[in-house]
């Protein structure tokens, strides 16, 4: 028999996949790179995960869990940014879908995660480390 608090670290672990899940997705919808369809390559056993796949993959087992209604109040608090405001309920059941479907940062898209990620490091404004070096240039 499962705890309550079992079933509380549970569903907080499906609200965190949902969120990594739709944090990834958005980057790679506002990217400003057109997304095209492209041939697949299999590299030592494995398919190369694209952008594309990864967004038609989480809007197809998306559709698979909520109605059309929620389907489309959903896609437009994501295309806002705002998936977090989504009720915990329909969080719940898509963080298990995407889980069961492998589409959390550990899973099979786990290359565009790195990526999402190191572009948003390189994305960042560098702190001058020397500031006397600038300020020694200006005179």
């Amino acid at each position: 028999m499962a705890s309550s608090f079992d079933e509380k670290k549970e569903a907080q672990a499906f609200e965190d996949i949902f969120s990594n899940v739709f944090a990834l997705y958005y980057a790679l919808k506002s990217e400003s790179r057109p997304q095209s369809i492209r041939r697949a390559e299999l590299k030592q056993g494995e398919v190369t995960a694209e952008a594309i796949d990864f967004i038609a993959d989480v809007e197809l087992k998306s559709k698979r869990v909520v109605a059309p209604q929620q389907y489309r109040r959903l896609m437009s608090l994501v295309a806002l940014d705002r998936y977090n405001d989504v009720p915990a309920m329909y969080r719940q059941a898509l963080g298990s879908m995407f889980l069961r479907n492998d589409l959390n940062y550990d899973g099979a898209y786990r290359v565009l995660y790195y990526r999402a990620k190191n572009n948003r490091l390189q994305d960042r404004d560098e702190p001058v480390h020397f500031p006397e070096e600038v300020a020694d240039e200006a005179v």
